[in-house]
């Protein structure tokens, strides 16, 4: 489904009922309370509404590739609780 990362995030933290949890950057060793997360994108990112193929489950953000199949590797988030 094509979404943005803000997206992404805002349905995982629905997904999980708004509650607290801390999302990990695939690369980050720190894991990140899911709000603060958004703010970031929202600061820091050349084009925060740029879309991607994702797909949000209740423990992680990941890409999908060309043919709506999730690429294998690490998700691009995950919910650390």
């Amino acid at each position: 489904m094509k979404m943005s990362i803000i997206e992404a995030l805002e349905k995982l933290a629905e997904i999980n009922n708004y509650e607290e949890i801390l999302v990990k950057l695939k690369d980050d060793d720190e894991p990140t309370p899911i709000d603060l997360e958004i703010d970031d994108i929202r600061k820091l990112a050349d084009d925060p509404d740029q879309t991607f193929d994702l797909i949000v489950t209740e423990y992680t953000i990941r890409e999908l590739d060309e043919n709506g199949n999730e690429k294998l590797g690490e998700p691009l988030y995950k919910v650390v609780k």
